[in-house]
């Protein structure tokens, strides 16, 4: 699944073991609703946790392995539709601010540095019109 919300990832996985468990009059594993959403297990199996916790669906260990039903689908309804935001783009952006500061603080130290050569020059130019000899 590409980058969906939690919900809406729920509303397939619930979707597809609904459908699955119509089509074969019995319960899905992890593995028909990976074959039917065409996702990796593991993303199923993820979002089934997820939604596990959540009292949505349930996975019945049984004798030819883990079998998925649904035990409340409008909790789904319960769900941020939002996309969870990742540590990573609030690094990003934490990153970009401190690089804008250091830029910033480059670019005072260069007018500083600039306007000191300009003092430095002016001394020098001032002195050499007095007639004074420079010394270095």
């Amino acid at each position: 699944m590409e980058a969906l919300s939690l919900y809406k990832k729920a509303h397939l996985v619930v979707a597809a073991i609904r459908v699955l468990t119509y089509l074969n009059n019995k319960p899905p594993t992890a593995e028909d609703v990976e074959g039917l959403l065409g996702t990796s297990s593991e993303e199923v199996l993820l979002v089934c946790r997820k939604l596990e916790k959540k009292g949505i669906v349930e996975a019945v260990e049984g004798a030819y392995g883990a079998r998925l039903f649904v035990l409340d689908h409008t909790a789904i309804e319960e769900i941020s539709r939002d996309l969870p935001t990742s540590g990573m783009e609030e690094e990003i952006e934490k990153f970009k601010k401190t690089q804008q500061e250091r830029d910033k603080k480059i670019e005072e130290i260069k007018a500083k540095e600039e306007e000191r050569k300009r003092k430095l020059f002016e001394q020098l130019n001032q002195g050499l019109k007095q007639g004074k000899p420079v010394s270095e």
